[in-house]
């Protein structure tokens, strides 16, 4: 009986994401998938991050097969996304499907693993990322392989590349400098528009996360949003960003640009100050204070 033998190599600790190259995805992959990866000790590799024209398959042949993990983002029926999703099981590799429509999952792919979330849930990004951490996680301790299609085997021993601190294991092990839990107020600047801000935060270590109530008026009518926010604290330095939004009062907003914060924190601990950027990628100004208690 005639064999194709694909050769594996040393398998390096890095999830390949197999999603639509469009700027609908690029807040979930940016904010919510590669933060989810990043926390097992994995890289978080996509294609276009990776591949040159116009070996584009052979470049992502090349980290999908050298990939532990696969996830595959469905939501739009994608073409190329499907041919490889079929790439990756072919090879053998746990694939963790990922969809907003269950529709866009095919018959054929029902029976597999899939996560459906539903961007209606002001938290989705959030419950989204603690599912992607989990699941990736039960994966590298199952040590899966092989498991979609019938007479793919593995022969010989599977090479494991040496596995590294990642930086969010890294953030764990350092000690903050200051313990920024509770509750901050202040505004935020962004080009003709000032916002009114009420930050929510809760610290582990050097982790961030909380929510942030965004109130501005536009149109003469109030809008009040709250961001769900993740992030961490880097010796004097806070990165936050918004994983998802809900609207409190629409006011005549018809969508809200998700944000992240780089901002400074002062001395005594009592004030944050810096930049923010959304994912419209308007800059402006930020300042909070510590609510006294």
């Amino acid at each position: 009986m005639a064999q194709v033998e694909i050769g594996l190599g040393t398998l390096t600790n890095s999830c390949f994401v197999i999603m639509p190259f469009e700027s609908t995805y690029n807040t979930e992959y940016e904010r919510v998938i590669k933060p989810a990866v990043e926390a097992t000790g994995l890289a978080c590799i996509r294609a276009d991050g990776i591949y040159s024209k116009p070996h584009v398959m052979a470049d992502i042949w090349k980290s999908m097969r050298s990939a532990r993990i696969v996830i595959a983002e469905l939501t739009g029926r994608n073409t190329n996304v499907f041919y490889e999703v079929g790439v990756a099981h072919t090879l053998g590799k746990p694939v963790i499907i990922i969809t907003r429509n269950e529709d866009d999952v095919p018959f054929d792919l029902k029976g597999l693993r899939y996560r459906y979330y539903s961007v209606e849930d002001p938290f989705w990004g959030e419950n989204l990322n603690k599912s992607l951490t989990k699941m990736t996680q039960k994966l590298l301790n199952e040590h899966e392989y092989g498991t979609v299609f019938e007479d793919i085997k593995l022969t010989g021993e599977i090479k494991y590349a040496e596995k590294k601190t990642s930086p969010t294991e890294k953030a764990k092990l350092e000690k903050p400098p200051q313990n920024l839990t509770g509750a901050w107020q202040g505004t935020m600047t962004v080009g003709d528009y000032n916002y009114e801000l009420k930050l929510d935060v809760t610290q582990q270590a050097n982790s961030l996360s909380g929510t942030m109530i965004v109130s501005y008026i536009y149109k003469q009518k109030r809008t009040v949003v709250q961001e769900t926010m993740r992030g961490e604290i880097k010796g004097s330095v806070v990165n936050l960003y918004g994983i998802s939004y809900s609207y409190l009062e629409q006011g005549v907003s018809s969508n809200y640009w998700l944000d992240a914060l780089s901002i400074q924190i002062s001395s005594k601990g009592d004030e944050l100050s810096g930049g923010c950027t959304d994912t419209k990628g308007h800059g402006g100004k930020i300042s909070l204070k510590r609510k006294a208690v």
